[in-house]
């Protein structure tokens, strides 16, 4: 008789993209995406399961996949470079390192395949990742030494090709091209491929004369909300392309691109770096008063477009190597400015600037300093309300939260995308 399954399953009830192996030729050992794909799954699907519930979390099946796979690649000739790229390796020491997790039988298969690339490569924690090296996120996009924004951008835009900087690019509606999920270990390479037209870390809106784009979540930028599908925008004082969202013009109700950043105060900000969350649109929007900083504060309701990858696989990113090449950007980097500065040190000695927090997420500046964002999201995630709780606000109408108690904001204007445009 056949049982329901839920066990290998992503929060949405579908199996993890990393689990396919229909397409020909993914299945073989010497397939480079076939191997990093195996590594994401056992790193991010399984591990994290056997972490949490112990060996009894694996199904019947996803054992025997597992352990054919680790039988296959025991007896195939890997390359090094094969294995240091997929990252196949750190998976394999993370089931043999933890024994009292994994079902023996698996450890035993990785402590054999371990002996067995030992002998070829030497000791496989000594092989490190790959960030600039051929094979890495940003061989050829850039190098460690490579710290000032603008000299790099000055780079991008001499460089002839399809990978040719153009700040044109991003002033277009729609998603062209990216996928909800896709990442970016800081906001000047997203704008190196063309997503946003701008590297600031503080976010804001992307727009023109025309209208807007895209939207980077950062800081305080999102409001309270029960689903990272639909939430409030509060723009930035100086933020001109909030004109353009709250405009009455038909471009303002174009769909808009929406970037969260690990520096948003949100619950659905990604651990690290900077992830693409698919297409919304604009539903309303309100103005008021807040006499506490004398400014107009303008708040724009988003909501998620159907029809796209379902935001549980979308909160999946980013995986645990993009959170590898996010600390090993920010060590290198560090180093280099060392360097550059004569001043001493060593590798031991240098540690990007990052606080984990007890949920697994990282808080790192950009910047390198500590100011810029306060460290609140273990804050506003202990808190979060229940799934259908009467907090935020609707789109259209009524107030989010007690703006009028907690910041004594006046209302000044209507609720709804039918309002006129604000003064510009």
């Amino acid at each position: 008789m056949a049982t329901t399954r839920t066990k290998g399953r992503s929060p949405s009830g579908t199996r993890s993209p990393q689990w396919s192996n229909s397409a020909p030729g993914r299945g073989s050992m010497y397939n480079l995406d076939f191997l990093r794909r195996r590594a994401r799954w056992i790193r991010d699907d399984l591990d994290p399961r056997v972490a949490r519930e112990g060996a009894d979390a694996l199904h019947a099946d996803e054992l025997l996949k597992l352990d054919e796979f680790l039988r296959r690649l025991t007896l195939s000739d890997s390359s090094v470079d094969d294995i240091r790229i997929s990252r196949i390796h750190i998976a394999i020491l993370d089931i043999a390192g933890h024994g009292t997790r994994w079902p023996a039988r698996l450890i035993d298969r990785c402590d054999e395949l371990k002996a067995v690339w030992q002998n070829k490569c030497g000791p496989l924690r000594s092989l490190g990742i790959l960030l600039y090296e051929p094979g890495g996120r940003l061989h050829g996009i850039c190098t460690p030494d490579e710290n000032d924004k603008e000299k790099l951008l000055a780079k991008w835009l001499k460089k002839s090709g399809d990978h040719k900087l153009s700040p044109l690019r991003a002033l277009r509606h729609g998603d062209l091209g990216f996928k909800p999920g896709d990442w970016w270990i800081n906001p000047t390479f997203a704008y190196r491929e063309g997503i946003i037209n701008h590297g600031e870390t503080a976010g804001g809106v992307v727009a023109d004369s025309v209208g807007a784009y895209a939207i980077v979540l950062a800081g305080a930028h999102e409001r309270s909300s029960t689903s990272p599908d639909s939430f409030v925008f509060r723009a930035s004082n100086h933020d001109q392309g909030r004109y353009r969202l709250t405009s009455g013009r038909p471009e303002s109700r174009q769909s808009i691109r929406v970037l969260r950043s690990h520096t948003l105060r949100s619950f659905w900000a990604p651990k690290a770096g900077l992830r693409y969350d698919g297409l919304h649109k604009m539903t309303g929007w309100s103005v008021s008063f807040d006499v506490a900083t004398k400014a107009m504060v303008y708040d724009v309701y988003l909501t998620r477009l159907p029809g796209q990858t379902p935001m549980d696989e979308v909160l999946l990113r980013p995986w645990v190597e993009e959170i590898e090449d996010y600390k090993e950007y920010k060590r290198l980097r560090q180093l280099a400015r060392q360097a550059k500065s004569s001043a001493p040190s060593s590798t031991d000695q240098v540690r990007s600037n990052e606080h984990a927090n007890i949920d697994g997420t990282f808080e790192v500046y950009e910047d390198d300093s500590e100011e810029v964002f306060p460290s609140t999201r273990d804050s506003v995630r202990s808190t979060r309300p229940p799934l259908g709780s009467v907090t935020g606000k609707t789109a259209g109408g009524g107030p989010v939260g007690d703006e009028s108690s907690v910041h004594g904001a006046l209302p000044l204007v209507g609720h709804g995308i039918e309002n006129s445009p604000p003064p510009h």
